[in-house]
C-alpha cells in the first residue's frame, strides 16, 4: 500500500488544542484577578476615607468650630503621614471651604478615587470632608504581576504538556499502529493471510475487530469478482439456453479461424426456426425454449464435423464448414447435402412434454473463399434465408444480386428518415374529370426530392417504406399535406367542391387511432368531410375483415369517402362490395391500357362498370392516355376518369384550374 505523507497528527492537534484551552484558563484567570484587585482597591479606598472622618472627627470639629492654626497644623501633619491621600477638602453646613490639605506631589487624575463623608460628630453633622485618594492603574497593576502570570502560564502549559504527551500517545499508539498495519496490506486474492490483534477491550479493540471482518468481506469480493468474471465470459460468449456460441462468441472464434483459412471454399448455413413465435404463442415459451435446446442437441449429435455451431437468438442458428473443398461445385454440393440433411432432421413433428409440435424450417447458404469478414458471411447467409423465406423455398443460395437489393433497401430506408426531417417529400396532384370532361377533383400522389437522384416515383421508396413503420409516418404526412391543400380549394369559388383522394396503406390503416386522428386533422384545417376520399387496397381486407368493416363505418360516420383502389386485380372483390361500405371502385389502369388488345378486358371493365349502377358506387377509370380510351369508357358507361389524356400528376403551382 502506497505511504500517505500526513499535513499533521492527532496527537500534534491534541497538544495545540490543550495548549491553547490551558492558555485560555489562565489568561481569564489573570484578567478576573486584575478586575477584582481594581475593584478592591476602589473599596479599600472608600473605607479609608470612612476612617479619616472618623478617627480626626473630633480635630476637624475643633477646626470648624474654633478655627484653631494649631489644630489645623497637627491634621495635616496626620494626614501627611498616610502616602494614599492627595488631596483633602472640609467644608462647613454653609458649604463653605474650612480646610484644605494637598499633596505635595501631582499624580495623573486617572491615578485619583474620589470619595465624599459626612463630618459627624456625636450624632450632629458639621460639615463633608472631599477626598482625593491616590490608587494604580490597570496598567500599573498587570506590569506590578506580570512575571507571576507568566510563571504560572509557563508552570501549567509546562505541566499540561507532560500529562497531554502521556495520553495523546496513549491514544494514538493503536491508530498508528493500525496505519503501520494497513501500509503493509496489498488488496489481493491472498488477503485473507493478513489480521491485525490487540489486547485492548475498548473502541480501539473493536476498531480492529471491524478492520479484519473488513478484510474478510474483501476476501469474498475477489471471490465474488472472479465468479462474477467467469460468468460474464461465459455471457459474453455462449448461448445460455442452449450451450451454444452465441453471437458473440461466434464472430470472434470466426474471425480467428478466417485468419488461417486458406483458398479453398467454405460455407456458412443459416438455420432459422421460422414457427417459433407461434409455437410461443400457441403454447407457452417454455414449448419454445424446449423446442430449440432439441434443435440444438440435434444439430451438435449429427453434425459434430463442422467446425462452428452457433445460436444467433430467437430461432438463429449458425452451422459453418471450412475448407471443405478446392472445387466449387463440390462445395455446393456438400452444402446442399449438408442442407437437405438439416431440413429432414429439424422440420418434423416433435414429442415436447404433453404436446407434438410441427417445426417449420428455412436455411440460407453462402459459399465463400478468401473472405476475411464474419460479419458479411453472417450477412450473406442472412440474406439467403429472407430471400428464400420471400420466394417460400425452404433451401436458399446467396446471390450478391441479393446483397444489392438488400443495401439499396438500407440506404434508402436511411434516407427516407431524412426525408421526413428535412421536408424532401412533396405532393403532385393527377386531376379526375367528369364524362363532360369537368374538373371534379385530384389524386395526391406523393414524390420524393432525393437531394442524390432527384425527384423519385413512389414505386421507387413506397415499397420499401411498406417494410419499415416509416409507411405510417409517411401517410400521416400526405394526410396532413392533403388536409392544408383541400383547405385552401375549399376557400376558393371554383375549386370549393373538389374531392382530393389520398392512398392509405394497410400499416396506417390498422392503427388504434387512424380514425381519430383523421379527425384531428380534419378538424385541424377546417375541412368538409365530403371532400375528403381515402384509396385502399384488397390487401387490407385479407384479414380480420369484421374489424376492417367496423373501422370503415366510422370514417363513414364522419362523412369520409371510400374508394377500392386498383379493382378486379383481387380474387374476393365482389365479396369485398358486399361486405365493406365503399362509394367507389377504381378499375385498374391494367385493363384500360390492354382494353384494345384482349377482349376480354372491355368485357370485365364492362361489367364492373354495370355492378357499380346496380350497387350504387361509383365507377372510376384510371390510365386514360389517349382519346380513344376515354370515349370507349364513355360508351360503356363510365362516368369519372383520371390519366394523362387528361393531366399528368403536377405540384399544385404549375396546376391552372
Amino acid at each position: 500500500m502506497k505511504t500517505t505523507t500526513y499535513k499533521g497528527s492527532i496527537q500534534k492537534k491534541f497538544i495545540k488544542a490543550i495548549f491553547f484551552l490551558i492558555a485560555l484558563i489562565v489568561l481569564s484567570g489573570y484578567i478576573s484577578f486584575v478586575s477584582w484587585y481594581v475593584y478592591k482597591q476602589k473599596d479599600d479606598r472608600e473605607h479609608l476615607a470612612n476612617s479619616i472622618t472618623k478617627v480626626l472627627s473630633q480635630d476637624f470639629v475643633k477646626l470648624i468650630l474654633l478655627n484653631d492654626i494649631n489644630t489645623a497644623t497637627d491634621i495635616t501633619t496626620k494626614l501627611h503621614a498616610l502616602d494614599h491621600i492627595q488631596e483633602v477638602i472640609l467644608y462647613n453646613n454653609k458649604h463653605q471651604k474650612i480646610y484644605k490639605y494637598e499633596a505635595s506631589k501631582k499624580i495623573d487624575k486617572d491615578k485619583i478615587l474620589i470619595a465624599q463623608t459626612k463630618m459627624i460628630y456625636h450624632d450632629t453633622s458639621y460639615g463633608d470632608l472631599y477626598f482625593e485618594l491616590k490608587i494604580k492603574s490597570v496598567k500599573e497593576i498587570i506590569e506590578e504581576n506580570l512575571f507571576y502570570f507568566i510563571s504560572i502560564l509557563l508552570f501549567f502549559l509546562g505541566f499540561s504538556f507532560l500529562l497531554v504527551k502521556a495520553y495523546a500517545t496513549k491514544f494514538t499508539q493503536p491508530i498508528l499502529k493500525l496505519v503501520d498495519f494497513l501500509e503493509t496490506v496489498e488488496f489481493h486474492e491472498d488477503i485473507q493471510h493478513y489480521k491485525v490483534t490487540t489486547k485492548q477491550d475498548d473502541e480501539f479493540g473493536k476498531l480492529y475487530e471491524e478492520v479484519n471482518f473488513l478484510f474478510t468481506k474483501i476476501v469474498d469480493f475477489f471471490q465474488e469478482k472472479e465468479k462474477a468474471k467467469e460468468e460474464l465470459a461465459t455471457l459474453m460468449q455462449y448461448d445460455s439456453l442452449t450451450g451454444l456460441l452465441n453471437k458473440n462468441g461466434l464472430i470472434q472464434a470466426l474471425s480467428k479461424t478466417l485468419e488461417k483459412n486458406n483458398a479453398n471454399w467454405n460455407t456458412m448455413l443459416y438455420i432459422k426456426l421460422t414457427n417459433l413465435k407461434s409455437i410461443n404463442h400457441a403454447y407457452d415459451y417454455k414449448y419454445g425454449d424446449i423446442v430449440l435446446k432439441k434443435f440444438a442437441e440435434e444439430i451438435v449429435n449429427n453434425f459434430s464435423d463442422s467446425d462452428l455451431i452457433a445460436r444467433m437468438g430467437m430461432g438463429d442458428f449458425i452451422l459453418y464448414y471450412q475448407n471443405i473443398d478446392e472445387d466449387k461445385h463440390q462445395t455446393l454440393q456438400k452444402a446442399q447435402n449438408i442442407a437437405d440433411a438439416l431440413l429432414g432432421l429439424l422440420s418434423q413433428n416433435f414429442k415436447i412434454l404433453d404436446r407434438i409440435i410441427k417445426t417449420d424450417v428455412h436455411i440460407g447458404i453462402d459459399v465463400f473463399n478468401n473472405e476475411k469478414d464474419p460479419l458479411k458471411i453472417l450477412r450473406h447467409s442472412n440474406i439467403a434465408l429472407e430471400m428464400g423465406r420471400k420466394h417460400h423455398h425452404k433451401i436458399f443460395y446467396f446471390d450478391k444480386n441479393n446483397d444489392n437489393t438488400e443495401e439499396e433497401f438500407l440506404n434508402i430506408s436511411e434516407d427516407l428518415v431524412l426525408a421526413l426531417k428535412e421536408n424532401q417529400l412533396e405532393l403532385f396532384y393527377q386531376l379526375q374529370y367528369n364524362h363532360n370532361e369537368e374538373i371534379i377533383g385530384a389524386e395526391a400522389l406523393i414524390r420524393w426530392n432525393h437531394p442524390k437522384f432527384g425527384l423519385l416515383s413512389p414505386f421507387k421508396f413506397i415499397p420499401i417504406a411498406e417494410r419499415t413503420d416509416l409507411i405510417v409516418d409517411i401517410g400521416n404526412w400526405v394526410l396532413d399535406a392533403a388536409c392544408k391543400q383541400l383547405q385552401l380549394w375549399q376557400q376558393d369559388e371554383k375549386t370549393k367542391d373538389f374531392i382530393l383522394a389520398i392512398n392509405v396503406s394497410a400499416k396506417q390503416f390498422k392503427k388504434d387511432d387512424f380514425v381519430s386522428h383523421i379527425q384531428d386533422v380534419m378538424k385541424q384545417y377546417n375541412i368538409n368531410p365530403n371532400k375528403l376520399k381515402l384509396e385502399l387496397l384488397e390487401t387490407l381486407f385479407v384479414e380480420d375483415q369484421e374489424k376492417v368493416a367496423k373501422k370503415m363505418e366510422s370514417l363513414k360516420t364522419l362523412g369520409i369517402n371510400l374508394s377500392l383502389d386498383d379493382f378486379g386485380t383481387g380474387f374476393s372483390s365482389l365479396q369485398y362490395l358486399k361486405i365493406f361500405p365503399l362509394d367507389q371502385i377504381k378499375i385498374d389502369q391494367s385493363f384500360v391500357m390492354s382494353m384494345f388488345k384482349n377482349e376480354k378486358d372491355i368485357q370485365i371493365i364492362k361489367s364492373i362498370i354495370y355492378l357499380g349502377s346496380l350497387l350504387k358506387i361509383d365507377v372510376i377509370a384510371e390510365g386514360i392516355e389517349d382519346k380513344e380510351h376515354y370515349e370507349t369508357l364513355k360508351e360503356l358507361g363510365c362516368l369519372y376518369f383520371q390519366g394523362y389524356y387528361f393531366a399528368k400528376p403536377q405540384p399544385i403551382t404549375k396546376i391552372a384550374i
